[in-house]
């Protein structure tokens, strides 16, 4: 997992992964906050796909652990203000919604121990296939929530 500023990061962890820094190049050259939500953007083909989400954001127990197997995960706030939860996926012990090949996606209960991360507008974290998460949650009071998730295949 990792958990940075897009303006201000002086890094685009294109060392860690060719296809990371390609997207974060991407992300960078565009103007986020002018994608209409609900599109998804072809970046490089079925390698790395933008998808554009606006919500509220909820309580934490009205949200999933959530993982993947097949793709990274950039998840940069776009407006407004979001908790993710992160936990990783060894403590994801009870499943919930089995894994779903076609989504790429597998839902788990909360565990016992997981750590707030606090996302404003220009921040992001990056989960890998290792890292269970728990988005949309509040920081304190219901807000809306622009967000773009930037799927990046393994």
């Amino acid at each position: 997992m990792i958990i940075d500023n897009l303006y201000t990061s002086q890094s685009d962890y294109g060392s860690l992964n060719p296809k990371l820094g390609r997207a974060f190049e991407w992300l960078k050259a565009n103007d986020l906050k002018s994608i209409k939500p609900g599109q998804v953007i072809k970046v490089d083909g079925d390698r790395i796909s933008a998808q554009i989400h606006s919500y509220d954001s909820i309580r934490p127990e009205e949200a999933r652990f959530e993982a993947h197997r097949c793709y990274i995960d950039i998840q940069i706030v776009v407006s407004g203000s979001e908790m993710i939860y992160w936990s990783p996926l060894s403590r994801l012990t009870k499943i919930q919604t089995p894994y779903d090949y076609a989504r790429d996606l597998v839902f788990f209960e909360d565990p016992d121990f997981s750590i707030p991360l606090r996302l404003e507008a220009g921040d992001y974290a990056v989960f890998f296939p290792s890292d269970g998460h728990k988005p949309k949650c509040i920081v304190s009071d219901p807000v809306k929530v622009g967000k773009i998730v930037v799927k990046v295949a393994v």
